[in-house]
């Protein structure tokens, strides 16, 4: 364990100032935010005034321009009604644009378009014009000379992944792969490669595997087996159990870990 612990091979996001995200800087980019199985994930990369779904919201997260939603689960949705209004009411005037998959547009339309008290939100904002479907290989632009590019995942319900690229690099600075299973980049590794990859990590215990792939999510060990195969410079672990600690992490990590890539579990550093 002492060894993993001094090879710099894992590291943990630092507490932001106003500790309501944990935040990792990647080639000089940002990646703030939380993740939690089941109760919420919402991440933000302020450089191209992005969120990456939005399971609950913050000032940090009012303040992005699009959200990409990877899918419609309500602990990745749950914070769209207060962004919506803390957006367009704190930063009126700035563009206000959702990303999600073309299969649920309707139906998150229509659920907003009913939701009583948004009123403001309706006359700051026209819903059908900000909400926009999205499929596999779209790329859309975002601020700052960014852009995102949306593709297939294997998940339980309509989703998708987010690589989000600056215009003067061509490989993408952070994947975000949503949440999903580890085959499709089993399949085809390559899909992860970027400074960071975000990935679904919601179970962590032994004997829990077949769990992990039925309820369409990752596991720890599956992504321990698919290291050696990566080639992104950091693999984030998102999407961990609620009790999840830095600790109970390192002690379910080998001593030696293969591959490259720098495991970073998205939990609270150690104390």
């Amino acid at each position: 364990m002492s060894r993993l612990a001094d090879s710099g091979r894992v590291r943990f996001p630092e507490l932001s100032a106003d500790l309501w995200e944990l935040q990792h800087e990647v080639e000089g980019i940002s990646v703030a935010g939380v993740s939690v199985a089941a109760l919420a994930t919402a991440f933000a990369v302020d450089r191209f005034k992005t969120a990456i779904d939005m399971g609950r919201c913050s000032a940090l997260l009012a303040a992005q321009e699009t959200v990409l939603l990877t899918h419609c689960h309500s602990d990745h949705v749950a914070g769209l009604l207060a962004w919506l209004s803390a957006h367009t009411r704190r930063h009126v005037g700035r563009p206000t644009r959702v990303l999600i998959p073309a299969e649920r547009r309707p139906e998150l339309l229509a659920a907003l378009e009913i939701w009583p008290d948004l009123d403001g939100v309706r006359r700051r904002v026209d819903l059908d014009e900000a909400l926009v479907g999205a499929s596999p290989g779209d790329t859309i632009e975002l601020a700052e000379g960014g852009t995102a590019t949306a593709f297939a995942v294997r998940h339980n319900t309509a989703s998708l992944g987010w690589a989000i690229t600056a215009d003067d690099h061509s490989r993408p600075a952070v994947i975000f792969a949503g949440d999903g299973t580890v085959e499709p980049f089993r399949d085809v590794p390559s899909m992860l490669d970027a400074g960071a990859a975000v990935v679904d990590c919601s179970f962590i215990d032994p004997g829990t595997r077949v769990a992990a792939r039925l309820g369409g999510h990752g596991h720890l060990a599956d992504w321990i087996e698919l290291l050696p195969e990566l080639r992104c410079n950091n693999l984030v672990l998102a999407h961990l159990p609620p009790e999840t600690t830095a600790a109970g992490i390192l002690e379910r990590l080998p001593d030696d870990l293969p591959g490259r890539a720098i495991l970073v579990p998205w939990v609270a550093p150690p104390r």
